[in-house]
């Protein structure tokens, strides 16, 4: 089989799996048409485990949702569901300092808030899809209040509790790779120069910080300046995240007219995370 029937096999493979099995699974099971938003406990049968609601998952289907109705058919369901997940999250997930929420209970009462601002990038991505699917600027316009918002929290020395205290400083994968994503389908809905800005400074410092040749990998947490950290938590290598870094790096040299600096670094990233 030559790379391009491959290639069409697993595109069809996918396609049918969503369609046929992901999408319908969530909306009879998933979707909470009483209170708005989604399940996220649930068992493979569909019944319900608990009805806590992770905020993360708000975000995640709403975007995926109002991204399976621009990119495989105009399913009016889908983009009710997103639309369902983008109420529910204005309405409950937000705490009064503008911050999110990390779970709340089915009717949207808060039960836990984490320092991190992952439910600030997917609800932003929802918000981005679901502007791309009906041409209503004020959801892009809100998804890139939230992006600025979330790059607040970030930069503001206090706005967030550390990771850990001063006795052991360091700098974490996951919020510098998935900014990149964030704010690239951010700009696929409304375009601001702080959404490359931020781009850039991502790619920046996976470059100077997490990529460590040595080890043929990309790092999860290191130092404030890139040092390898001797510890459990410092020799950890997860491939799957590395993989996403590489798809998103990916994607930015595409939208860069395929920059083949920045094809050459996801595939370098890929072919690591790989072996």
């Amino acid at each position: 089989m030559n790379a391009t029937e491959y290639l069409a096999q697993w595109a069809a493979s996918y396609k049918d799996d969503i369609v046929n099995n992901i999408m319908p699974f969530w909306m009879k099971h998933g979707l909470d048409r009483k209170h708005g938003g989604v399940y996220t406990c649930l068992n493979r049968d569909g019944s319900l485990m608990d009805t806590t609601k992770s905020v993360w998952f708000q975000g995640r289907f709403g975007f995926i949702a109002a991204y399976a109705y621009n990119n495989i058919e105009k399913n009016p369901e889908w983009l009710a569901a997103s639309k369902s997940c983008i109420d529910f999250i204005e309405a409950h997930c937000f705490d009064t300092d503008g911050h999110m929420f990390f779970e709340v209970t089915e009717e949207g009462t808060p039960l836990r808030k984490r320092r991190y601002v992952f439910s600030e990038g997917f609800a932003a991505i929802a918000l981005a899809e679901y502007a791309l699917a009906t041409g209503e600027r004020k959801y892009a316009e809100r998804a890139l209040e939230i992006f600025k918002r979330t790059q607040y929290f970030l930069e503001t020395p206090g706005m967030l509790e550390p990771k850990y205290l001063p006795t052991m400083e360091a700098r974490g994968h996951s919020i510098t790779m998935i900014l990149i994503n964030t704010a690239s389908r951010i700009r696929l809905a409304i375009d601001d120069p702080v959404l490359t800005e931020q781009i850039d400074r991502s790619i920046s410092a996976l470059r100077r910080y997490f990529i460590h040749p040595e080890f043929k990998a990309l790092l999860e947490t290191v130092g404030p300046e890139g040092e390898f950290i001797d510890t459990c938590n410092g020799r950890v290598i997860n491939p799957g995240h590395c993989i996403e870094t590489a798809w998103f790096i990916m994607e930015e040299a595409k939208y860069r007219n395929w920059d083949k600096e920045l094809l050459q670094l996801a595939l370098q990233i890929l072919d690591w995370s790989w072996e």
